[in-house]
C-alpha cells in the first residue's frame, strides 16, 4: 500500500522538507526546483517527472512560478513529511501536516 498527499505550491518561496528513503515526489503540473542539503546541484521536475528519495534527506523547493505535486509514501515509511517554512510568508494548500 502506499499513501499519497496532494499539494499545491504557489509563491517562488522556498520550502524545507523531511523525506525518508523511497519518498517518492511526483509532479503533476508546473515546474519545481528541488535540491538536497548538502548537494550542489539542483533539480528542476516538470510534469509528470518524479524524484525518489535515496535516503533520508533534507530538501529545499520551489514552484516556478506554481506547481501542484504528490509525495508517495509506501506503507514501510510510517513517517509524514515535516515541513518547515524557510521564509515568513508562504502560499501552500494541501494536506500539509496530514497524517
Amino acid at each position: 500500500m502506499v499513501k499519497i498527499e496532494h499539494f499545491e505550491l504557489r509563491t517562488p518561496d522556498v520550502v524545507g522538507l523531511r523525506l525518508a528513503a523511497g519518498m517518492v515526489l511526483r509532479v503533476s503540473s508546473g515546474r519545481l526546483w528541488l535540491t538536497q542539503d548538502g548537494h550542489s546541484e539542483d533539480v528542476w521536475l516538470q510534469a509528470p517527472a518524479s524524484w525518489t528519495a535515496p535516503h533520508a534527506v533534507n530538501v529545499r523547493l520551489s514552484a516556478e512560478p506554481s506547481v501542484d505535486f504528490q509525495i508517495a509514501r509506501p506503507a514501510a515509511v510510517r513517517r509524514v513529511p515535516r515541513i518547515r517554512m524557510a521564509l515568513t510568508r508562504l502560499d501552500i494548500a494541501g494536506a500539509i501536516g496530514a497524517a
